[in-house]
């Protein structure tokens, strides 16, 4: 009698043994469930948070180069007002009233009594907006501006963008040093169609020099 009731007592340890160790799994389990719903909902918030980070990044590249594009040609209307010239003022504002749709532009600074200090200014305007993705500059022209001399023109050189087709210098005062500037940059600008810079105080070997780099261009027309 005494082992049955030994038998009974240690038949009941072992139920309630594995009642506790089927009610400690099922606890853990429900932790493991629990911990596993918080972490996929976790890495589904994050995959959901990227998401809608890399649209707003392609949304924020997209705005930022339309803004640069129009901090570009603000800063070459800037340039081109404070010289206070009159045929200069005339250009901002017509590129002012186009801005919006302009993918490229022309600049005509014609017979306007501009001079090297004046030429500074529109080339660092140029080239501000080169840097901020603004519109391509096409046509340039500062012809009959007999002040702009050597410094003007190695000033201007050193700022033309190579979407640069057509380029205006006739009757500038342009030197040597001016020309072989011009030639550097002019080999470089593999658009540019048609060079006009007769008039100037060009050396026999400067002209030859533009004449040899039309004859390895037939697409280059070079008038001097």
């Amino acid at each position: 009698m005494s082992g049955c009731k030994y038998k009974l007592k240690s038949m009941s340890k072992i139920a309630n043994f594995k009642k506790t160790k089927c009610a400690l799994r099922e606890k853990n389990s429900n932790h493991f469930s629990r911990r596993q719903i918080l972490r996929n909902g976790l890495l589904g918030s994050m995959v959901l948070f990227t998401g809608v980070g890399v649209s707003f990044g392609n949304d924020i590249s997209a705005a930022g180069h339309q803004v640069d594009s129009q901090m570009g040609i603000s800063l070459l209307i800037s340039a081109l007002r404070s010289t206070g010239n009159i045929v200069c003022l005339n250009a901002a504002q017509r590129l002012e009233a186009s801005r919006a749709s302009k993918v490229e532009y022309d600049l005509h600074l014609r017979n306007a009594d501009l001079g090297a200090s004046d030429a500074e200014i529109i080339a660092h305007g140029i080239h501000q907006n080169y840097l901020n993705n603004g519109p391509a500059l096409r046509s340039f022209s500062m012809s009959y501006n007999p002040g702009l001399t050597d410094s003007g023109v190695v000033t201007l050189a050193r700022a033309f963008p190579s979407t640069l087709t057509e380029l205006g210098l006739v009757g500038c005062a342009i030197g040597d040093e001016g020309g072989a500037a011009l030639l550097r940059w002019s080999r470089q600008a593999s658009e540019l169609r048609m060079i006009c810079v007769e008039g100037n105080g060009f050396s026999s070997s400067i002209r030859l020099a533009f004449t040899a780099l039309a004859q390895e261009r037939p697409s280059l027309l070079i008038v001097v």
